[in-house]
């Protein structure tokens, strides 16, 4: 088996048990990693493929929606006296 579908298996249980447990920033960071490849490959998903050179509007968008939540739910995990005002 190779490492990503490894990790692939690994970080469904995990998200699973975090989502249980209400730690938030593993998806936070989940979804500030997504930005990376995104960013690399020129290729977003929403619904279907977001392509750059077509749709740089909407690709932005995307990205920066993906940075944002990923960064709120990070924030929100390390100072959770606040996590009202990120709501």
């Amino acid at each position: 088996m190779s490492r990503a579908r490894t990790l692939n298996y690994v970080a469904l249980p995990v998200l699973l048990v975090s989502t249980a447990y209400g730690i938030y920033w593993i998806w936070g960071a989940l979804f500030v990693w997504w930005v990376v490849p995104t960013i690399l490959n020129g290729q977003a998903f929403l619904v279907f493929e977001v392509n750059r050179d077509e749709d740089p509007v909407l690709y932005w968008a995307i990205v920066t929606l993906w940075a944002v939540l990923g960064l709120m739910m990070i924030a929100a995990s390390l100072f959770p006296q606040y996590a009202h005002l990120l709501a």
